[in-house]
């Protein structure tokens, strides 16, 4: 049965991070809140309804306090849920055969400046897997011609707005040293989790603009495409449709075979009965070789079934020494007496 996990964890960067290797994988790359993992696991039963209960919209732990930022289910049959309202669960969904994660996702009360300098704090977040990722996601405008700004935001998730205000724009996560986002994700929403309560807000749209002097806290959200219920009908459809076939083929060959053993027939014409013996029986390996003597056995009958009606042409059904006397014969019989 599908295991049930529940993680609580925060989005504790403050201004350059390393992205690309990711310092660790474990509790989806965030840090974990002190206290309150692991949480344990439970076990669901597949195709039954799950929606995880309501948060804390703040907590406290090893002397700091975090505020709610999301909250997201992975591994269900809809694909990821998410929530960005602690007193609002995500959407109830449907348990499959895969585990079932939930992630509460919290971030510091009263964050400090990256460096001592503003800037944008920015990462990816795949909400089907439930996990940050690694892959580069963003193009920075303004930037110089080495691209060093755009290569410092997806290498170490940090744009300085120090003296310059930027556009951060999420694209398709390309392929690369770092693509584990599977190619078919696609970009969602950028997710700026700000203090204080509630921190989460939501950018319509693919671009990220922090002003000049601005900071900010952002992880832009990807989604796989969901499989939909007709798809899934129609591969299970597709599945039964081959275990058919296979079913109809093994058939098939097992009549070959019977074929492929001694056989006694009826020669229409003699009256009497042959048995013939088709090569394979001995060896029944491949059916398919039986092939040609099968057909040369139909092709056989057919003839000896055709000489049959030619011969029986214009003979009478009824032997001659049981036909009733009529006409000239009847006559002479009459005389004589």
């Amino acid at each position: 049965m599908p295991t049930l996990t529940t993680q609580y964890v925060y989005f504790g960067a403050s201004g350059p991070h390393t992205r690309q290797p990711r310092a660790t994988t474990s509790y989806g790359g965030f840090n974990p809140i002190p206290g309150l993992n692991p949480s344990g696991t439970a076990t669901l039963a597949t195709g039954s309804p799950f929606q995880p209960g309501l948060v804390e919209p703040t907590l406290s732990a090893g002397g700091t306090e975090f505020s709610f930022a999301f909250q997201s289910v992975s591994g269900l049959t809809e694909g990821g849920q998410v929530s960005y309202v602690a007193s609002t669960p995500p959407p109830v969904g449907t348990v499959g055969t895969s585990p079932v994660l939930v992630l509460v996702v919290y971030v510091p009360q009263g964050i400090p400046d990256g460096n001592g300098d503003p800037g944008a704090v920015i990462d990816a977040f795949n909400e089907t897997t439930g996990a940050l990722v690694d892959n580069s996601f963003v193009a920075v405008t303004p930037d110089d011609s080495g691209d060093s700004i755009t290569d410092t935001a997806n290498v170490d998730g940090w744009v300085d707005t120090k003296n310059t205000a930027y556009t951060i724009t999420a694209d398709h996560p390309n392929i690369g040293p770092y693509a584990s986002l599977p190619t078919t994700a696609t970009f969602d929403q950028w997710v700026v989790l700000t203090d204080p309560n509630p921190p989460t807000s939501l950018v319509s749209g693919a671009n990220l603009t922090p002003g000049k002097g601005g900071t900010v806290y952002a992880l832009a959200f990807y989604k796989n495409p969901v499989v939909t219920k007709t798809k899934e009908l129609v591969a299970e459809k597709n599945l039964k449709e081959f275990i058919k076939e296979k079913e109809m083929d093994k058939i098939h060959k097992e009549n070959i075979l019977e074929v492929g053993k001694s056989q006694v027939v009826e020669n229409p014409i003699k009256g009497n009965k042959e048995s013939i013996e088709l090569p394979g029986t001995g060896n029944q390996g491949d059916p398919g070789e039986l092939g040609g003597e099968v057909r040369a056995l139909n092709q056989r009958v057919s003839q000896l079934e055709a000489a049959l009606k030619a011969s029986q042409k214009g003979k009478a059904f009824i032997k001659a020494a049981d036909r009733p006397s009529v006409g000239t014969a009847k006559t002479r019989k009459t005389k004589d007496r």
